[in-house]
């Protein structure tokens, strides 16, 4: 059995560029914190220079620099240099250790590398300090699922789903957490959930057909396969297991 469990990491990041965007209003609107905010629509690499022009006047308070360092730092995350993101949000922590973002950002640049424990206890010191983050439960149940934790991952799943009932990707997550463990019946009505909010996601189609294959009603199974290939004609794990059915 193949199961398709989609990455955390396109919500992360679209919340890292986000977090960039609303520093112009908590400092300085120079040319250079509107660099590293991003405020001018320059390119990845003309952010950093940015925050790096700021970083390095080391004018600001240190809460003003922690986010300059969080800012480069999520830029280092969209390029994928999870070393360089890791250290910027090391400095922001050091200068600001309530700094809710540079944990949960530290955390999921741990995440990207693999090391699930440490990105686990950054997104516990995150949600410690913002116990409302839809975004961090989302991410530490993606870590907590990938050590095969699947009973917390769903928990963290909960979490997020009830901070954030139209979150689509933590309800595709859930379902699968929920037929790693066997429950396919749960499973199927995440995935059902999944494909109401956004009906082009060939995923919960193709995870959908897995679950339905479980229970043995292939009819079904071969619908939803149907359908990721209509999404994805490339699928070739749905080609292979509608072939199956």
């Amino acid at each position: 059995m193949r199961w398709r469990l989609k990455s955390s990491l396109r919500g992360a990041i679209a919340a890292l560029a986000s977090c960039a965007l609303v520093l112009p209003a908590l400092a300085q609107a120079s040319k250079e914190w509107n660099r590293c905010a991003g405020k001018d629509g320059g390119a990845i690499d003309e952010l950093i220079e940015g925050c790096t022009s700021v970083i390095q006047s080391r004018a600001g308070t240190p809460e003003m620099l922690a986010l300059a360092f969080i800012g480069r730092g999520s830029a280092y995350m969209t390029k994928g240099d999870f070393d360089g993101a890791i250290q910027d949000y090391d400095q922001a922590i050091s200068l600001d250790g309530k700094n809710f973002l540079a944990f949960s950002n530290r955390g999921f640049a741990y995440a990207g590398k693999g090391n699930f424990d440490l990105a686990i206890q950054d997104y516990d010191q995150a949600l410690l300090l913002n116990p409302s983050a839809a975004l961090t439960f989302y991410n530490r149940g993606f870590a907590r699922a990938a050590k095969g934790d699947f009973d917390q991952a769903i928990e963290d799943y909960d979490r997020a789903i009830g901070l954030n009932t139209n979150f689509m990707q933590a309800l595709l997550n859930r379902g699968f957490a929920h037929a790693a463990r066997g429950d396919f019946d749960g499973a199927i009505a995440d995935y059902d959930q999944a494909i109401r909010l956004n009906p082009n996601v060939a995923a919960a189609f193709y995870n959908r057909g897995v679950a339905y294959g479980h229970t043995r009603d292939f009819d079904r199974a071969i619908e939803d396969y149907d359908q990721a290939i209509h999404l994805n004609p490339n699928y070739a794990w749905a080609y292979y297991r509608r072939g199956q059915a």
